[in-house]
């Protein structure tokens, strides 16, 4: 019988039986975090179970749940950490139910709201204006364009345990001075920030700079924020990220340009850059210069170039990654500007000998033949790639770029990247340089 076995092998069932509890935070909209293990059922198993979880809070890292939808009783439990996680819309009935939870501010260890209205984020943060001490995860997003700017009381203006933080869509222009008491945290998702919220390359960079353990951070805009001043000069020395492996920015250029002018991040191996459609693409000599002097994201020698309805994303891996994401709104010019930015640092694209060229696979994609490049432009691309040996294109991107094999005015693809061996088009075979 189960029941009969010694309670240190009960804990070790409990704890094959709870498997990982860790609630993995990103943004709000993205995927659910996990729910905390059904120790409540266990518990009335018979009185030895429940003393002998009860005994073990920590070890078996027992969480109250509290929900938009279903007030908690927390008077009917120990006092075990509080995890308030709502992935539906959140009204102000909502609200009242979660506020019951954030009278024990003192146990309330993550957040994750997923969608608030605008009514119902005043009254949230009026209920938070305590500070938060356990508070470890923070997740909070809307689609309520109207929602109000978070008081600088918001979380009681003081975070001392968190590790992962993120807003979606609501402005919080206080955010460099709280962060500054979250000396722990290694994760910052700031996405769609509106421009009630714009926080300038500058500052931003300063409050980073006081956190030593800062793993990942993404920086986004609603829309095109104010462009900082072309006449800003770099401070004399720049913040350093000591731990930042992940930086991921949307917006525009100038605010790539100032941003990363004043960051030193020795460490990173991931980098995402997403463009806003009007962006000039004339010049970005420090984003450039800032990628050159990362050597954790070089050499490369495999790409890739996935294509959807509206963005081109250009990806250098060997051994880490580049990631280069273009969005644009009107045709036409969405593959000359990949070419001309990495024109201007060819060194990224120097050691690239396996270029994979496809589809989004999540999207319906349709390519506009008539309207948009025609073979001379994939051949002023595959220009840069002077390494290039293997190339290979998906089935639906094949039309496209087949004509490069001869050419319009007799170069062809294999002239074009003159190491180039072999190339494979679905749908039509393999082709070898002879």
């Amino acid at each position: 019988m189960i029941d009969m076995l010694p309670d240190i092998v009960l804990l070790e069932i409990f704890d094959i039986y709870r498997g990982d509890p860790a609630v993995q935070f990103h943004v709000p909209h993205g995927p659910l975090p996990s729910s905390p293990w059904r120790w409540k059922t266990l518990t009335q198993v018979c009185g030895r179970w429940r003393d002998l979880i009860f005994q073990s809070p920590q070890r078996l890292d027992l969480r109250v749940v509290c929900t938009e939808s279903t007030p908690t009783s927390l008077d009917t439990w120990p006092p075990f950490p509080i995890n308030i996680i709502c992935p539906h819309a959140m009204d102000e009935k909502g609200v009242e139910n979660v506020a019951v939870a954030l009278e024990r501010h003192d146990r309330i260890s993550q957040i994750y709201i997923d969608d608030i209205d605008g009514s119902a984020l005043k009254n949230l943060a009026a209920a938070m204006r305590g500070p938060l001490p356990a508070l470890t995860d923070f997740d909070l997003g809307t689609s309520d364009k109207s929602v109000p700017v978070l008081p600088e009381s918001f979380l009681g203006g003081s975070a001392p345990v968190l590790r992962h933080f993120s807003l979606w869509d609501i402005p919080f222009p206080s955010f460099p001075k709280f962060i500054l008491s979250a000396t722990r945290i290694v994760y910052i998702g700031l996405f769609d920030i509106p421009h009630s919220g714009y926080i300038s390359p500058e500052v931003m960079a300063t409050c980073l700079a006081a956190l030593p353990n800062l793993e990942s951070l993404s920086i986004g805009f609603q829309s095109l924020p104010p462009r900082p001043s072309p006449t800003s000069l770099p401070p004399p020395t720049r913040a350093v990220l000591p731990v930042l492996a992940s930086l991921n920015l949307s917006g525009v250029s100038e605010y790539f340009e100032d941003f990363v002018d004043r960051i030193d991040a020795p460490l990173l191996n991931q980098l995402s850059v997403v463009f806003l459609m009007d962006v000039v693409f004339g010049d970005i000599p420090r984003l450039l210069d800032f990628i050159g002097h990362t050597a954790r994201l070089k050499p490369f020698n495999k790409a890739s170039m996935e294509f959807s309805t509206q963005e081109i994303t250009m990806v250098l891996r060997s051994p880490t990654k580049f990631e280069l994401e273009i969005v644009r709104e009107t045709p036409g010019w969405r593959l000359s500007s990949m070419t001309q930015i990495f024109s201007q640092h060819l060194p990224l694209l120097s050691h690239v000998e396996q270029l994979k060229i496809h589809e989004d696979p999540a999207v319906d994609f349709m390519w506009d033949y008539d309207s948009d490049v025609d073979p001379s432009q994939w051949l002023e691309l595959f220009r840069l790639f002077v390494a290039l040996q293997s190339l290979h294109v998906s089935k639906r991107l094949v039309p496209p770029i087949l004509p490069t094999l001869r050419g319009p005015t007799g170069e062809r693809i294999m002239d074009a990247s003159p190491a180039l061996r072999n190339l494979y088009f679905e749908g039509h075979g393999r082709y070898e340089k002879r």
